[in-house]
């Protein structure tokens, strides 16, 4: 039942750390498969451009598409029961990538995955900015948000442990059933906690929407007018926090497999030292991104979030080219520490700059267009790109370093420009916000 809620209470804190929970969950199983691409590639015979594909274009190809019109059941309905059916949804289509045994029906799987995971962000930003005030949203942002470092940890980690116990029994026997191997059966056991998720989260309560003088539901020429207006905010802020996050989804994919390719890691230690890389590094910088983004703000810093995230860029660009050309491991795991950290920092000034500039009846939407772009870009091209890149450019599976670099490099710069031409309209569409 919707009742008024206080901001910046406790139990708001509490909404923030379930909804976080919720992310951390849809990371699970949404990064689990970056464990497993190389038994994939081995018992399927797929090339490095296939397991991006399944890694990422397979997975937005629904999310981009649904994103938007779950976006608009956001601002509409119940965004609690909306979350609720996306993790239903995302956990079944899990299970369904353990059962898979072609590249066809895994990337089927994956499609399935992306689509009930579409449903996530939109109603959980709204939500979030429902239950903080406009002072405290970065933070709270920044709580949620951490949310995807702990699911990538927790995959790589308990998975990586998970997959290693799973080896030496041979796979999981499913009573009735096909007898999973390893790599399927980590993906039906990743898809069990979601249903604790979703349980707990009947817990939150569904907060009064703020009916602004004059405004019913806003329809999507509203929308599209509200964006056409504000166009330079949204645009270069889109395509800054898009370069961030795909680098942070490029070497997400692909960490685990340059271990095991350079530093002859099994998969279960791929996973612990990434995963533990990802653990400490993942939620400090989730932290530090929304807390600067926050002070910032507070202290009347034009475009606070376009300069959060064009520092970061910039910032990681040197811990990149040490992770991709050294040859010692601790200093290689340091520096992927480093960039996890910056690159991670971008992403609650990324989210909590398109709840500071929308309207509060427009912020599901505007979530789920900015999530669609961002993802498609981000996690459709980025682990794709790198397959590409290593299979076409290169030629040779052991340049897998060169093309991260190189992604690193061009991205960095172009999203840190981005980032820098976004602070004056972000002004702009605040002042536009402020007099409506």
């Amino acid at each position: 039942m919707a009742g008024t809620v206080q901001k910046n209470t406790p139990y708001a804190w509490y909404v923030a750390i379930l909804l976080s929970s919720a992310h951390l969950i849809s990371f699970i199983d949404r990064f689990v498969m970056s464990l497993v691409l190389v038994p994939i590639k081995t018992e399927l015979g797929l090339s490095d451009t296939q397991l991006g594909l399944l890694h990422g274009t397979g997975f937005v190809i629904l999310y981009t598409v649904a994103a938007i019109p779950l976006g608009r059941m956001a601002d509409l309905g119940n965004r609690r029961n909306l979350i609720i059916g996306g993790i239903l949804i995302w956990s079944l289509a899990t299970t369904a990538c353990g059962l898979a045994n072609s590249f066809n029906s895994l990337f089927a799987a994956r499609i399935a995955v992306g689509f009930g995971e579409a449903a996530l962000v939109p109603a959980a930003m709204s939500l979030i900015a429902a239950y903080f005030s406009r002072e405290k949203l970065s933070r709270a942002v920044g709580t949620f948000t951490m949310g995807a470092s702990l699911g990538k940890s927790v995959a790589l980690i308990i998975g990586g442990a998970t997959l290693a116990w799973l080896v030496t029994r041979g796979g999981l026997a499913l009573p009735g059933m096909m007898h999973a191997s390893p790599w399927q059966g980590l993906f039906i056991l990743a898809s069990l906690p979601g249903v604790a998720v979703a349980l707990l989260l009947l817990t939150v309560r569904e907060p009064a929407r703020v009916r602004e003088a004059h405004h019913a539901k806003p329809s999507v020429r509203e929308v599209f007018a509200y964006i056409n207006g504000q166009r330079p905010a949204y645009l270069w802020h889109t395509i800054a926090s898009a370069a961030a996050i795909l680098l942070v989804q490029s070497y997400a994919a692909w960490a685990p497999t340059f271990y095991i390719r350079f530093f002859a890691f099994t998969p279960a230690e791929a996973g612990l030292a990434v995963g533990m890389v990802v653990l400490v590094a993942g939620p400090l910088g989730h932290i530090t991104g929304g807390y600067l983004t926050d002070k910032f703000q507070a202290r009347g810093v034009t475009g606070a979030p376009g300069l959060v995230i064009g520092s970061m860029l910039v910032l990681a660009i040197l811990p990149a080219v040490i992770f991709c050309t050294t040859r010692n491991q601790t200093l290689s795991l340091a520096a992927y520490g480093l960039l996890t950290f910056c690159t991670t920092a971008a992403a609650p000034p990324g989210l909590s700059g398109i709840q500071l500039i929308t309207p509060e009846r427009l912020r599901g939407i505007m979530s789920a267009c900015f999530l669609a772009a961002v993802t498609f870009i981000a996690i459709g091209m980025g682990p794709t790109l790198i397959g590409i890149m290593t299979d076409k450019l290169f030629g040779n599976e052991q340049a897998l370093g060169s093309s991260l670099l190189l992604a690193t490099i061009v991205f960095a710069i172009f999203g840190a420009v981005a980032a820098r031409m976004s602070r004056a309209p972000a002004k702009v569409a605040l002042a536009a916000l402020a007099e409506a």
